[in-house]
């Protein structure tokens, strides 16, 4: 296995910080404490914090120390469980006791105590309120009211510290957080109302787009939650080694599995329907005529968000969205008027045609605008160095044949250095958080402050985060809603298809 490609994704978002973080480049040698108070461990939010806290951590840091405390042997038994499926590279070390707690870079616990002394951060979570403090302010000790999304929320705020820590973060980029408690239903920090409690079941009819990071950690809560009904998940793509440095549901043993699939075999249980997917969303779309009514679309860029939206007009798309440490969710009900996908995310203007076509081929205007003519020699002697081996193998074709193959190794050049975009793992289960919590919320009919948005600067902290409302656009498809609620019509009297497969 290779650890540079492993790491990547984290290690090109910390290099993004250049001056701003001190040891950007040296954070993967540090070492990191993970521990906890038995009073909160022993709650099952508590629980949940921390094995959510070694889900993410192993995602940045190779050197994890993991310590449980003696009245907590059932969690032991678990994580170990937990940490052996999802470890990597030199993996997890976990111990009895702790001879020099001021050897470790950072310590993360689960608890109400905080250490100003040593690099601590502590977190729990209560209800919809995840709570972490990295300063002098303990935390409240009331986490009784069970709910996932809370606790995996505070898990991703407690390793963003960790991360922090690790790479010697500039207090001018970004400070640590200190007593921070965040309501996953307002969006607003110094809340003490834990929120509504969870149903005890909760119906659902659920399109799941992407297993990438933000797709694992909806699976993650997805899991943990009452659902019964639907969820179809939809991913063409098999997982690679630069997944594991994201993705808190996967372990080696998933490299090279369908992405649909495996996020799918979390999922299965009595009363929930699941299935799994191998294609493009294109694909998906074109076959399936019964759409589920709430989409959680996971597929982080501009052409699929407006694939999802044109092909399926359904009740309400959430989705998640991640930068390198940009953290939003996004909220499009129809037919509110609220802005669609396709309003909110729009493509940048693009260079000219022939200047993509120039780049792509190294052929001169002249020549591109004679298509019909065969490629010569003085066409690869006049062409720039790097393109006379493209250009070489291809003597004597139309130059029209030679643009289009070179658009497309272009276009697959590029698709393949997004594989690698900077991404940290906690931006992206927060995220998730989000957008489950709507989820839930659109459900059981509770109100949205969204409309659409949401987004914070994850260095920064969700406090200094905000509320985007934005409308439609006039000039956007959405404005057409008579054609889209008869497309919408129809779908839904259309018979579905996947019940008439062999």
């Amino acid at each position: 296995m290779n650890l540079d490609v492993v790491y990547s994704r984290p290690a090109k978002t910390a290099a993004q910080l250049a001056e701003q973080a001190l040891d950007h480049h040296r954070f993967l040698a540090k070492k990191v404490l993970l521990t906890g108070e038995p009073e909160i461990l022993n709650t099952l939010n508590g629980r949940n914090c921390f094995l959510n806290a070694v889900g993410l951590l192993i995602r940045i840091c190779p050197n994890i120390t993991i310590h449980i405390p003696a009245d907590c042997e059932d969690l032991r038994v678990v994580s170990r469980l937990f940490s052996k499926r999802i470890a990597f590279g030199p993996g997890v070390e976990y111990c009895d006791h702790v001879d020099d707690v001021g050897s470790f870079d950072a310590i993360l616990s689960v608890g109400v105590a905080v250490n100003p002394g040593l690099p601590w951060t502590t977190i729990n979570s209560n209800g919809w309120l995840a709570r972490v403090s990295s300063g002098t302010r303990g935390l409240p000790a009331d986490v009784a009211m069970e709910n996932p999304v809370g606790a995996l929320a505070a898990a991703s705020l407690g390793v963003g510290e960790v991360f922090k820590r690790l790479i010697r973060l500039r207090p001018e980029r970004g400070e640590l957080l200190d007593g921070l408690s965040f309501s996953l239903r307002t969006y607003r920090a110094g809340e003490t109302d834990c929120g509504p409690e969870l149903p005890s079941s909760l119906d659902v009819d659920l399109l799941v787009v992407g297993g990438g990071a933000i797709g694992n950690g909806t699976v993650r809560l997805l899991s943990q939650l009452p659902c019964r009904g639907r969820v179809d998940i939809v991913d063409s793509q098999t997982y690679g080694e630069e997944n594991l440095g994201t993705c808190i549901l996967m372990g080696t043993h998933d490299l090279g599995a369908s992405k649909a699939r495996t996020l799918a075999a979390h999922l299965r249980r009595p009363l929930l329907e699941v299935q799994a997917f191998e294609m493009t969303f294109e694909e998906y779309a074109r076959d399936a005529r019964a759409i589920p009514a709430v989409v959680l679309n996971g597929l982080d860029n501009i052409s699929a968000r407006h694939q999802v939206q044109r092909a399926l007009w359904p009740d309400i798309v959430l989705d998640g969205a991640i930068g390198d440490f940009m953290c939003q969710v996004s909220r499009h009900p129809w037919p509110d008027d609220v802005a669609c996908l396709i309003c909110l995310f729009r493509e940048p203007a693009g260079a000219p045609a022939e200047t993509i076509q120039m780049q792509a081929t190294g052929l001169s205007l002249e020549r591109l605008l004679r298509p019909d003519d065969l490629l010569s020699a003085s066409d690869v002697d006049c062409a720039p160095g790097e393109k006379r081996e493209f250009l070489r193998a291809r003597l004597g074709r139309p130059i029209c044949s030679v643009i289009q193959e070179g658009i497309a190794l272009k276009i697959s050049a590029e698709q393949q250095a997004k594989g690698f975009e900077p991404s940290v793992p906690f931006a992206a289960c927060f995220s998730a958080c989000m957008v489950v919590a709507e989820m839930i919320a659109h459900n059981m009919r509770w109100p949205s402050v969204l409309a659409p948005r949401f987004q914070f600067d994850f260095l920064v902290g969700p406090a200094y985060g905000q509320e985007l409302p934005q409308g439609r656009r006039a000039s956007c498809i959405c404005a057409r809603q008579k054609n889209i609620d008869r497309a919408r019509a129809a779908r839904r009297a259309a018979p579905d298809p996947r019940f008439f497969r062999n």
